[in-house]
């Protein structure tokens, strides 16, 4: 039988829904602003005292961004290292965290903290090193080894994720599959996979933000023109001995942003069902 709301829960819920607003616009309230500079002329958007909407509005800058000289190559390239980084850490991480799901073996727990711990190494700490390598075998500015580089930061949580899912799969469902004759490759390819589909969804999701989102990595090991990512290039512009230009600036992060925002709203819903998937058994 439900309950009347009392005056307590009823100040609770204006209060929660009080922060869960306010909340709403620290966050949306920067992205709107960036997006009404975007529209804006330079004049406008470097005008006092600043106007939120832009007077007049143009798309000019868009134009800019998208018929830039390099812009292609930049957006080919944060692809091309978001998509094969993912692909690459699904290929070697999956068949272990399957396997970490499945099978006992001595040392197990130790082997999984350890690979836990190598996501917890903080990525400057390894630049050096790992520059001195790629140097010393030519391998600076090789695409190959950003998509290597960028498997390996997002490979360990890729592990633990598809662990956690393959363990909320009823083991009795591969038995019997066997039973009738498959063999372990089709009982993985055909029962287990379509099951975890949502979790492999969030992880696909999380790893191509990372990736995507990624500066330091191509920065560093990719300091070739025709190898930046969208990201590299947008910083680039802060350093820009000529200047800045605020509005050219807003609308190349936005249009940078775009594609992972497109990605998680194509995959929402298998995203939000792949987060709660993990925590169920059976």
């Amino acid at each position: 039988m439900n309950r009347a709301m009392t005056p307590a829960s009823g100040a609770s819920t204006i209060w929660i829904r009080t922060a869960a607003a306010v909340a709403a616009i620290l966050v949306l309230g920067p992205m709107v602003w960036g997006l009404m500079t975007s529209l804006k002329s330079e004049v406008g958007a470097v005008s006092y005292p600043p106007s939120l909407w832009p007077d007049p509005l143009t798309w000019s800058n868009y134009g800019r961004v998208f018929t830039h000289k390099t812009f292609g190559i930049e957006l080919f390239n944060s692809l091309l290292y978001s998509m094969g980084g993912v692909a690459l850490a699904l290929v070697v991480a999956g068949p272990a965290g399957y396997a970490a799901a499945r099978f006992e073996f001595p040392g197990k727990r130790v082997l999984m903290l350890a690979i836990l711990m190598t996501s917890m190494v903080p990525g400057v700490a390894l630049l050096a090193p790992t520059y001195f390598i790629l140097d010393r075998l030519g391998l600076v500015n090789d695409a190959f080894a950003i998509i290597v580089i960028s498997a390996a930061r997002v490979a360990p949580q890729t592990v633990w994720f598809i662990q956690n899912f393959v363990s909320g799969v009823p083991q009795e469902i591969e038995e019997a599959a066997v039973i009738d004759g498959a063999s372990r490759f089709q009982s993985i390819t055909r029962i287990v996979i379509p099951l975890i589909r949502p979790g492999l969804a969030a992880t696909i999701v999380l790893g191509m933000i990372m990736i995507w989102n990624d500066y330091i990595t191509v920065a560093t090991f990719a300091p070739d023109i025709g190898r930046r990512t969208l990201q590299v290039a947008l910083v680039n512009q802060v350093f820009d001995a000529i200047g800045m230009s605020w509005s050219y600036f807003m609308a190349f992060a936005i249009v940078a942003s775009i594609p992972v925002l497109v990605l998680f709203i194509a995959a929402q819903r298998w995203f939000i069902a792949g987060l709660t998937a993990g925590g169920l058994k059976g």
